[in-house]
């Protein structure tokens, strides 16, 4: 754990993509710029000990990037660096691959930000050929065996594969692999293709702590892949007010009975005001964050936290009319809880989902 004293200005509070806070009740936050400055408490804690990126070069990556000039091969290594600049150093072992015809780029070693970022530089400048996705992931194996703790692998793929007679299934090798290491997959999918897409989803399947990326949303949005890495903590300090202005939007932890992700009816009010919100103000969008009481195992809680995010997720898309790609989840099972496990009322304080509105000017 490392801690931290930040002083910025409250319309600047860059960092609050990052992490879960709690948030008191439904309503539009005005605020009054004589606000000089905040000071905040920063907790950051490492949530993994190595990081592996299988980066994909192959033909599919030439493709347009969203509504762009871009290709999806620059958008990629745009998105890289973004992290690269954002990421703490935390004392992570780190490495950089190729996934067509695997070669490292940045061999398995300590993480250093700015050899990294040279390393970035060497990413081939125009793709091309086939993705031979098994085959970057069984050559993973051998860089696994080398490492202790945990490990999150960023797998940038489109999900194309040439099934081979005798040779196991993406899906087989990741749970293979999750087997014998401490191993989680992001998967940033580029995928077109419907069956494309399931293969993806079934390599993220293989546990709770892995996850299909959405590509197409990452740039601008590095809160997509911080937990995986490290989870940030701010308490503030103090604030000052004169003038008003637009500051956020508040909203009531969503709470949820025991053992359930189906959400009370009497939160629906709260989302509705939520999804109304973002409606009005496009450039906005949610971080979902899911929580639990301290009953059960840790991988049960991950997942129920899970479930209870996407039930919030899943109400603001059919219900809020609201694209899913301006909701990010992220779970975290039964950490950090905001009352004590030992009373029925603290279990169901705890038992949560905290939403952040982002992406105000």
């Amino acid at each position: 754990m490392k801690k931290m004293c930040l002083i910025s200005s409250v319309m600047g509070l860059v960092f609050l993509g990052f992490f879960a806070m709690n948030v008191m009740a439904a309503e539009v936050v005005v605020e009054q710029d004589t606000v000089k400055s905040v000071t905040e408490e920063v907790d950051i804690v490492k949530t993994a000990d190595n990081f592996i990126i299988l980066f994909d070069s192959s033909s599919s990556m030439n493709d347009t990037y969203r509504n762009t000039s871009m290709t999806k091969l620059a958008a990629a290594k745009e998105i890289l660096k973004e992290k690269n600049e954002t990421l703490p150093d935390l004392g992570y072992n780190a490495g950089l691959y190729l996934l067509s015809n695997f070669k490292p780029v940045y061999m398995i070693q300590k993480y250093d930000r700015k050899k990294f970022a040279a390393a970035l530089e060497q990413l081939p400048a125009k793709a091309g050929g086939p993705t031979l996705m098994m085959e970057g992931m069984r050559k993973l194996r051998g860089v696994l065996a080398g490492l202790s703790g945990k490990t999150v692998v960023f797998l940038f793929t489109d999900g194309y594969y040439k099934p081979t007679p005798g040779m196991k299934k993406p899906v087989e090798i990741a749970r293979e692999l999750a087997g014998k290491h401490n191993v989680c997959f992001y998967v940033i999918s580029t995928a077109k293709a419907a069956h494309q897409k399931e293969i993806l989803k079934t390599v993220a399947s293989i546990n709770e702590c892995s996850r299909v990326v959405p590509f197409d949303y990452l740039l601008g949005r590095p809160e997509y892949l911080t937990g995986a890495l490290f989870e940030i903590d701010v308490k503030t300090i103090e604030t000052i007010e004169t003038i008003d202005y637009l500051a956020g939007f508040k909203v009531d932890n969503i709470q949820f009975d025991f053992n359930s992700s189906a959400i009370p009816s009497g939160f629906y009010g709260e989302l509705n005001n939520l999804g109304d919100f973002l409606r009005e103000h496009p450039k906005t969008y949610v971080v979902l964050s899911g929580y639990t009481d301290g009953t059960g195992s840790d991988e049960y809680n991950l997942k129920l936290s899970r479930r209870r995010a996407e039930s919030v997720q899943d109400y603001l898309t059919k219900y809020a009319g609201l694209n899913i790609g301006r909701i990010i989840t992220q779970w975290y099972g039964r950490k950090d809880p905001i009352a004590s496990n030992s009373t029925e009322d603290g279990q169901q304080q705890n038992r949560r989902v905290e939403s952040i509105v982002m992406g105000l000017d």
